[in-house]
Order: structure tokens, then sequence, then C-alpha cells
């Protein structure tokens, strides 16, 4: 085979790897927009669900703190002094003004009554089965949409590499050409954006990295007997928790919602 067929042979053959490349590209540009059409208004509610919990908890925390106060100092008055803060306790106590006629030793029970009530409240909200379910569907609702996003920047990062002015010349594909100019424009801004220096490779699942970080750690806030009630001593430690991955799993969305934006 002579030099100039055995160039045009490599040139046929780098314009048929690129064409096809192109459009596995486009594909994944469908459906990572399909995928985001049908997931992303779910995957906000999630995120504002574990959000949620953490915002219960806080209240329950601050409001068994309360109760507690409350009731250690009515407890300490005795005799009229505690039937007088009982007729002046407000309403959202749960305790009714008629009980004041019971006398002081109701008072006595209303920081108990206070923990109870937060302690329903913790149960029928937060368990580790909830909290493990949010877990569970958000992983199965992000992790196609990464995988996605990260085939297509493995696609576009190989474009670039492509001598475009020559295969243009070489009779490449019009659409191909399109997604190959989408690519340098995406890329090159996508380098230049506030995650600089990073470096497309399959594998890369950052919202799955979290999830999976944050399942491996639930052990710690949860009681051995049963493994779903929460530790009293964890409150505050697992709110916060929840409330930083609820945060950095809002950041991959903005992210997610960002490269679609550029897509389009």
């Amino acid at each position: 085979m002579q030099t100039s067929d055995f160039l045009s042979f490599l040139l046929l053959s780098k314009r048929r790897s690129f064409n096809q490349r192109a459009v596995d590209l486009r594909k994944a540009l469908r459906l990572y927009n399909l995928l985001m059409m049908k997931r992303n208004e779910r995957l906000r509610v999630l995120i504002a669900e574990f959000s949620s919990i953490s915002h219960t908890l806080d209240k329950i925390q601050k409001k068994s703190k309360t109760m507690g106060i409350a009731g250690g100092t009515t407890g300490a008055v005795g005799g009229v002094t505690a039937v007088l803060g009982m007729a002046l306790a407000p309403v959202t106590m749960g305790i009714s003004l008629v009980a004041t006629a019971v006398g002081a030793g109701m008072v006595a029970s209303a920081g108990g009554m206070g923990a109870h009530t937060a302690q329903q409240a913790k149960k029928k909200i937060v368990n580790r089965t909830a909290v493990e379910k949010l877990v569970d569907e958000y992983k199965t609702n992000v992790a196609d949409l990464e995988h996605c996003l990260d085939f297509i920047l493995c696609a576009m990062s190989e474009l670039r590499r492509h001598d475009i002015p020559r295969l243009r010349m070489a009779g490449a594909q019009t659409d191909a050409l399109k997604m190959a100019h989408l690519s340098q424009c995406v890329v090159g801004n996508y380098m230049n954006s506030n995650r600089k220096g990073y470096v497309p490779h399959p594998g890369r699942m950052p919202s799955e990295g979290l999830l999976q970080a944050f399942a491996k750690e639930v052990d710690q806030y949860f009681t051995e007997k049963d493994g779903q009630k929460l530790k009293k001593s964890n409150k505050t430690r697992f709110s916060g928790r929840v409330r930083l991955l609820a945060e950095n799993l809002q950041d991959e969305l903005d992210h997610l919602n960002h490269m679609w934006e550029m897509f389009s």
C-alpha cells in the first residue's frame, strides 16, 4: 500500500470514528435531557425531605430543652407558685387551663409530658428505615444521571482531540461537526468554571459517593437494640450530618442542572 493510500485510509478511519462518537454523544445528550426532565423535581423533593429531617430534629431538641427547663422550674417552686405558673403557661404546651384545679402535682409532670410529645414526634418522623429509604431512592434517581453526564463529558473530550478542520474537509457529517463545536464550548467553559481542573473519567459519581459515605455512618447514630431509634446523645450530631448531606446533594444537583443548561 502506497503512503498516500495509507493516509487516505487512516483519515477515513478517523472520520468514521469521529462520526460514530458524535452519534453516541447525541444519543447520550438526549438521554440526559429526558432523565433531567423526569427526575429533576423528584430529586429536589428528596433533598427537601432530608432537610426536613434535620429541621424536625432541631425543633424537637429545642422543644425538649424548653419543656425540660419549664418542668424543672415549676417543680422547684411548689404550692401556689406552681399553680400560678400553670395558669400562665402557654396553650401550646398542650395542657388545658382546667388542669390548674388539680394542683401542683399536674404541673410537676409538664416537663415529662413535653419530652414524651417530642419523643413520639421523633419516633413518627425520624427512624432508620425512613432515612435509608430516602438514601436508596435518591441514589436510584441520580445514578443514571451522573453516569450519563460522565459519558457525555468523556465523549466531548474525545471529540475535541480530533483535527476538526481536516475532518471537515474530509467530508465529516454536519451533525458530527456540530457536536464537536458544542464539545469545544462546553468543555472549555467547564474547565474554566468553579470545578477547574476536573478531568472527566468513568466511575466518578459525586452524589453516589456522598450517599455511600453517609450510609456507612448511620450505625453510629442509632441504638443497637433495634437499630431504629436515634440515640439521644446523637440527635444534634445526626441533625447536622443530615443537613450537610442535603446541602452537598443540592450542590451536586445544581451542577447537573448547570450542565443541562450548557447542553441546551
